[in-house]
């Protein structure tokens, strides 16, 4: 069976109206995060995905944010490093790369703001989590997962 998605951009307003304007992206972020540094190998980045099931890292070169790497970021960069490495087992393949090599910018918002700004700001820049940072400080992963959350208890 084949689905077929057409985006409506009425559908994407009445959804987006749905939720409450007011609702705090503190209200719906994730706090309990996993975080990876920029020397690390995609080996532990793969490890931990499995392991704890999480789908975005927040990267951190000493105490400053970095990055973000996600797991398509990750599918791609294994396969590649993968091809590369045909040689090698796939887990030393994958020992063979650091996190700062494949991470991308981090997208932030403030967890005052509202989740129909995240959602603006995920639309805009087609990206599917935004970073909490409350000053200087990390305080959160919000997703779009968490914003659809949010949408469907309406």
């Amino acid at each position: 069976m084949r689905l077929a998605w057409r985006r409506d951009e009425n559908s994407m307003n009445n959804a987006a109206a749905a939720m409450d304007p007011q609702t705090a992206v503190r209200d719906v972020m994730s706090t309990e995060l996993v975080t990876l540094k920029v020397d690390d190998t995609l080996r532990l980045a793969d490890d931990m995905m499995n392991l704890v099931r999480v789908r975005h890292f927040p990267v951190f070169d000493g105490e400053r944010l970095a990055g973000v790497i996600d797991q398509s970021d990750l599918l791609h960069a294994s396969m590649s490093s993968l091809i590369r490495h045909r040689e090698d087992s796939p887990r030393a393949a994958l020992g063979a790369v650091v996190v700062k090599d494949i991470m991308k910018p981090a997208h932030t918002i403030a967890p005052d703001a509202t989740i129909y700004r995240a959602a603006e700001i995920m639309v805009e820049r087609g990206v599917e989590c935004l970073l909490v940072v409350d000053g200087e400080k990390l305080a959160g992963l919000v997703t779009r997962t968490d914003l659809l959350r949010e949408l469907a208890k309406r």
